[in-house]
């Protein structure tokens, strides 16, 4: 009976450390999918403004980078299960984001 308590304990064990680092996976993700849709906003607001002093070549490679970012951020956000008060947070992100990265296809 030793062995089969010994088996049981080393389970529970196993299964807190995977819970442990499961939770730091979708906290990294997370933090990975802002990080993305923060870079997407300093890169798209940085073409903008290269584009509108002029400078084409560079606000078309801010652009595209933006672009990259953006849609880095959302393809893994779906895969986060985020719910609560982080999901209002990154919905409330790509609300304000999104009309930014429209606004950039007036570069070319």
């Amino acid at each position: 009976m030793a062995d089969f308590d010994e088996f049981v304990r080393h389970a529970d064990q196993l299964l807190e450390t995977a819970q442990v680092l499961s939770a730091n996976s979708r906290s990294s993700s997370l933090e990975f999918v802002n990080t993305e849709l923060d870079l997407s906003r300093t890169f798209a607001e940085g073409a903008l403004a290269l584009f509108s002093d002029g400078r084409l070549s560079n606000a078309k490679l801010s652009a595209l980078l933006a672009q990259e970012a953006y849609q880095t951020g959302r393809k893994y956000l779906p895969g986060l299960g985020v719910k609560g008060e982080q999901r209002e947070a990154i919905d409330a992100k790509l609300e304000n984001l999104t009309p930014l990265i429209e606004k950039l296809s007036e570069i070319r």
